[in-house]
């Protein structure tokens, strides 16, 4: 059977429609104003979390050849880029051109002002109505998730001037917007309705924060058991459809795995292809999936890992691409590929569920298929602008940061391989841009950039922990900390709190549930906590934590600019908010070290991590921000010259 029925999903919150304000970027349409397409194409590469630094330190070195190449004969710059430096708020900036108030993503995470709990900021999801009826959930409208951005991306300004445009894997675009061709990025869930959830089967006691951790009990070599997939979506209280799995030993560090009919033979270290999965939902109707296997270690010490379940590009159970069909031509032209918004999932790593060779190799098998459908995409030859995302770069230096830092806490404990891994993967990024400007023709521009740089996560802030400590946040009496969720909070007693990465909010009364702050005194409490947070200094060894701290108000415009947090915080060199305090935790400490794999990070003074710029053609003047991209990319279908070429090899 085709593509799943929507009404027999809606419990899984996995029926898309996409939901845009009328609001338009900066110029909007009429940058794309008597824009003509042809033969020349507009190429635009994001290599997400490339840092300019690094960047030049390997091009002096004569490591990135194509960089170098490009710089010399277009121009190189540092890009300035978001307030906060956080990939769904650049991109966002870089597809609307709008700053954060105008589209609206402020962090990964923002709060309910009913529950003071995180909510994921990229997208909301909203149930459809349902009748219970015998034992039965049955949907009798749609729900929906919804995109939280705000504006209109310019790709679709291009094509409504009459061009053609294929956007490959940019984040924030899920839903697909409806243009020639889009395969969606970051926000595509998995089949469980996370943004990756793994599970590992094993006979050990283990714990994970992120992660299905199963103890499974093996008889004479063998494990009998079953692989979880989502709810069933038409009955109200019943266990999540599942698919038979048996492990069992076939040598001193081999084990076949049966998952689902899909038998699999692995030696230690070793991934697994994709196998196909497919959960009856009722008679015929099915829903297909897919996961790849990677055995950690084997009997009897069984470690078994089973990636997040990816939406099956064959038949989608929700639409990922635009058309809907592409997805599945696309993996008819280049085999299987992760669908998953963010299919690098790094919480394997950072909770050391498996190695850094395991995860290197995820790496590359993404990374192969990314480079597979841009190269798809110009073989085909049929679209003006062409805009495909590299993320790999960032996931790198988020997990191997302690291998290039020597300050970092983690840094004596790395391995070569860890200590080599981002210049592996700026090498990479390399080869891929040389072989792009191979394919392309003299008369096509040719953008390459970066949404941010890095910087080192040497110790983590327990942000909420130093209002306590200042005074504007209370626990409950004999309350000494308080777990995620404020879970011990007095919020009666409460007047500013921390969650997600960057932000702090005011208890504003009206506006949070228990809020206590009246109007008249927000801003000369915002003023005082901005004072106060400047001063902040690490007890341990006495370097400054906090650079700057901004009123929303002075940073942001536009009209989502009310859903901003009331103050963004940027750290200094080596400093980023805790996951605690991410999360709305309040730990005992005020400042520890980052004792995680999570090593490296960009949540900080936007001025310590620009992001890169290149192009092929000569700039009369340096680019100020991300979001002025879209203009610049607009130009480029307004110049009938040819002094944009792209450099030969």
């Amino acid at each position: 059977m085709r593509l799943l029925p929507i009404a027999l999903i809606a419990g899984l919150a996995l029926s898309v429609v996409l939901d845009l304000a009328a609001a338009e970027p900066a110029g909007g349409q009429d940058l794309w104003k008597s824009a003509k397409g042809g033969h020349a194409r507009t190429v635009v590469l994001g290599f997400d979390g490339m840092d300019p630094r690094l960047t030049e330190q390997w091009m002096a070195e004569g490591k990135l050849p194509n960089f170098k190449r490009l710089a010399e004969r277009g121009s190189f710059q540092h890009l300035p880029t978001t307030n906060p430096a956080q990939s769904p708020v650049a991109w966002a900036s870089f597809a609307t051109g709008s700053n954060p108030g105008g589209h609206g993503l402020f962090d990964f995470l923002g709060r309910n002002t009913t529950t003071y709990g995180p909510e994921y900021a990229i997208a909301r999801t909203e149930p459809g109505r349902h009748w219970d009826v015998f034992g039965l959930h049955i949907p009798i409208t749609n729900g929906r998730i919804v995109n939280r951005r705000v504006g209109e991306p310019f790709w679709v300004s291009a094509e409504k001037s009459g061009l053609h445009a294929s956007v490959l894997r940019v984040p924030v675009t899920f839903p697909p917007d409806d243009i020639s061709r889009m395969l969606s990025g970051m926000g595509v869930p998995d089949l469980l309705g996370t943004q990756g959830t793994f599970t590992i089967y094993t006979v050990r006691n283990l714990e994970g924060e992120n992660a299905r951790v199963l103890k499974v009990a093996p008889v004479n070599g063998r494990v009998e058991t079953s692989f979880e997939g989502p709810a069933h979506p038409l009955k109200q209280a019943s266990k999540p459809l599942a698919v038979p799995l048996s492990i069992e030993t076939i040598g001193p560090s081999q084990v076949r795995v049966e998952l689902d009919g899909t038998e699999v033979s692995l030696s230690v270290g070793e991934w697994s292809d994709w196998v196909p999965l497919r959960f009856s939902v009722a008679w015929v109707v099915g829903i297909r999936a897919m996961v790849r296997l990677h055995l950690v270690s084997a009997f009897p010490d069984l470690r078994l890992y089973v990636s997040p379940i990816n939406i099956d590009p064959r038949d989608p159970v929700q639409q990922i691409s635009s058309p809907p069909e592409y997805a599945e031509e696309l993996a008819d032209r280049i085999g299987l590929y992760h669908t998953l918004g963010m299919p690098e999932e790094t919480w394997s790593l950072n909770e050391e569920m498996i190695s850094d060779s395991a995860y290197l190799d995820m790496v590359r098998t993404i990374l192969a298929e990314r480079e597979a459908m841009l190269f798809d995409t110009l073989d085909l030859n049929d679209s003006d602008l062409i805009v495909a995302v590299f993320v790999q770069p960032d996931r790198v230096s988020h997990m191997f940061y302690r291998g290039l830092d020597q300050k970092h806490p983690l840094y004596k404990f790395t391995s070569p391989q860890a200590r080599g891994a981002i210049e592996w993967i700026y090498r990479e990024a390399d080869r891929i841009l040389g072989k792009t400007m191979s394919q392309l023709e003299p008369e096509d521009r040719l953008i390459v950039l970066s949404d941010h740089g890095f910087s080192s996560f040497r110790r983590s802030v327990h942000l909420n922990r130093w209002l306590v400590e200042n005074g504007y946040m209370a626990l409950k009496s004999g309350e000494p900390v308080s777990e995620s969720l404020f879970t011990n909070v007095n919020w009666t007693r409460t007047s500013a709190y921390a969650i997600g990465l960057n932000g702090i909010y005011l208890n504003l009364a009206n506006r949070e549930r228990l809020g206590i702050v009246g109007g008249g005194r927000a801003d000369a409490l915002k003023n005082e906590l901005i004072e106060k947070l400047k001063g902040f200094i690490d007890p341990e060894s006495g370097a400054r934590v906090v650079n700057d701290v901004w009123s929303a108000d002075e940073i942001y415009d536009g009209s989502e600019s009310k859903d901003a947090p009331d103050l963004v915080v940027g750290y200094g060199e080596g400093y980023r908010a805790s996951w605690q305090t991410a999360l709305g935790g309040v730990p005992g400490v005020l400042v520890q070290d980052n004792d995680r794999n999570w090593s490296g990070d960009h949540c900080v003074d936007p001025a310590l991590v620009p992001g890169v710029l290149f192009t092929s053609f000569a700039l009369d003047t340096q680019v100020s921000s991300i979001r002025d991209l879209p203009a610049l990319i607009a130009r480029g279908f307004h110049s009938t010259t040819s002094d944009n070429n792209v450099p030969s090899q």
